[in-house]
């Protein structure tokens, strides 16, 4: 995916002020800007939980608020507390190698490439840690092969240990794609495309996901859940499936399930800031605002519930995992790219450099106009091929 043309990155940085957007308040739009007392608070909390080899919490947490600190447009690389950075402690694998906790192997790469990415790392090399686990081999840090290694022309795997039920999960599909686009593949590519057929295909009637399709054996019916829904609408937007009915179900989903404070939960905890989050973020992916009118069922959105569920310590629910997914959700960073293919996020709709969606508002066709007429904008876009 190539870069935006500067021109048309800076007919969106004008054009972005006049847009609609819903509100937290009066006189604050979301996403929250990284300076607001609730982002700063929740790093605050995340930096207090650093350990000198850099970790923040597990192996997996630390990957976790990497991904979040650099959504808050702050440098992993630069987080240490007095010995390792966050980036140092992450490079260096997991602590004695032990992968025993990774039962799904298609997850655990793609929040590895996830972290090396948003910290602007290569995720092919990142580090030079080297292991296997569960059929898989990772090579001096090369996370982004081992998890194109899972693919099997039609999805990804969750291991490669010859498991029949690899084949019949799909959160790994769900995270994977995030990974891939994120890491610079094209949304248009096979992998991404066919992997968005097999997440679309195992939808189910109600409009959710679940995490396995119905030939795994501990399937079960009627078990959708709207952090899988989430995280499969996510993947599907972000490879420009934002308009397919599967997300609009998706989203008509969403709001049967949101509780009447605002917030989301699941069949284990309830109404909770995690479950929470990941909506607010597949709402925004989704093209919709989760602080606007269509998402306060009585008189609290879904930011308004993640505010209101921040501790005195800055931590939402008191875990560094919650949080980070909190601060990721309050400042809209559900899309993370590499900087050789960064796009400009909309309200959740990932502007890609010739695929100008966002310029259907009048106000935006206004300001382009302007830009057009002092000789910003050149005459002709390329198209991209659907």
């Amino acid at each position: 995916m190539k870069s935006a043309p500067r021109t048309v990155l800076l007919a969106v940085m004008l054009v972005l002020p006049l847009l609609p957007t819903g509100g937290v308040s009066a006189d604050l739009a979301y996403p929250l800007p990284p300076s607001h007392s609730a982002v700063q608070d929740a790093l605050a909390y995340l930096r207090a939980q650093q350990a000198v080899d850099g970790g923040i919490g597990g192996f997996a947490d630390s990957a976790w608020a990497c991904i979040a600190i650099a959504a808050a447009g702050e440098d992993p690389n630069t987080w240490g507390n007095g010995g390792n950075s966050l980036i140092e402690y992450l490079e260096a694998g997991p602590p004695g190698d032990d992968m025993s906790g990774e039962f799904n192997m298609g997850t655990f790469l793609a929040r590895m490439v996830l972290a090396a990415v948003t910290a602007g790392e290569d995720p092919s090399a990142f580090g030079t840690w080297s292991g296997s686990n569960a059929g898989v081999d990772i090579v001096n840090g090369d996370y982004l092969s081992a998890l194109e290694s899972l693919h099997n022309g039609a999805q990804f795997l969750q291991d490669l240990t010859g498991d029949p039920d690899s084949a019949h999960t799909l959160n790994d599909d769900f995270w994977a794609m995030r990974a891939i686009v994120a890491a610079g593949g094209s949304p248009y590519s096979s992998v991404v495309h066919s992997t968005a057929q097999c997440i679309a295909d195992f939808q189910e009637a109600d409009g959710g996901w679940t995490w396995g399709t119905p030939d795994h054996t501990w399937y079960a019916p009627d078990s959708t859940d709207v952090d899988n829904t989430a995280a499969a609408m996510v993947a599907l937007c972000l490879c420009s499936h934002g308009g397919s009915e599967a997300v609009q179900d998706a989203v008509s989903y969403l709001q049967a399930h949101q509780d009447a404070g605002g917030g989301f939960g699941s069949i284990w905890m309830g109404v909770n800031v995690q479950s929470t989050a990941w909506a607010v973020d597949a709402i925004g992916a989704s093209g919709g605002d989760p602080a606007g009118s269509a998402w306060i069922p009585v008189s609290s959105s879904p930011v308004d519930y993640l505010l209101a569920s921040q501790e005195v310590d800055g931590s939402f629910g008191g875990l560094i995992r919650a949080t980070a997914d909190a601060i990721v959700a309050l400042v809209g960073g559900y899309y993370q790219a590499s900087a050789r293919a960064t796009p400009v996020t909309v309200g959740g709709e990932a502007f890609l450099p010739d695929k100008i969606l966002v310029l259907t508002s009048p106000l935006a066709l206004v300001s382009v106009g302007l830009l057009i007429a002092v000789g910003l904008v050149k005459r002709k876009t390329s198209k991209v091929p659907r």
